[in-house]
C-alpha cells in the first residue's frame, strides 16, 4: 500500500478522526538517520496491510510538539484515532529496518485483540 504523505495538522487531524489502525512516521528530510530508515518504512508499508503516513517535522511542527516527538525517526501507532505505542530513534543512532518490523508486529497483535 503508498504512504500518504501528510503535509498540514488538519490533514493529520483528519486522517486521525477517520479511525482504524494507523501508522504515522515522523522524520526530517535532511536528517541522516531518516534518510536511512524512510526507504524501510516505505517498503514495509508497500507489501504490509494497513495505513501508512508519513510527517515531517519542518513541515508541520506542531503535530511532532503534539506528540511529544524530540527525536526522528519516531514512528506512532494509532488505534481508534488515539495513539497506543511507539517506537522512537535513539539519539545519534537511529532505527533498524528489524526494531520496525517487530513494533510493526507487536502493533497489529495489539490491534487484533
Amino acid at each position: 500500500m503508498a504512504i500518504k504523505e501528510i503535509k498540514m495538522k488538519e490533514a493529520l487531524d483528519q486522517e486521525l478522526r477517520s479511525g482504524g489502525d494507523k501508522f504515522l512516521l515522523f522524520y526530517s528530510p535532511w536528517d541522516p538517520f531518516c534518510v536511512e530508515f524512510c526507504p524501510a518504512f516505505e517498503k514495509l508499508a508497500a507489501c504490509s496491510p494497513g495505513s501508512f503516513f508519513k510527517l515531517s517535522i519542518d513541515t508541520v511542527p506542531e503535530a511532532a510538539c503534539l506528540y511529544s516527538v524530540g527525536v526522528v525517526p519516531a514512528v506512532l501507532f494509532f488505534r481508534g484515532g488515539n495513539p497506543n505505542k511507539r517506537l522512537d530513534a535513539l539519539p545519534e543512532k537511529g532505527l533498524s529496518p528489524e526494531s520496525l518490523a517487530e513494533f510493526v508486529w507487536l502493533c497489529r497483535g495489539i490491534a487484533n485483540k
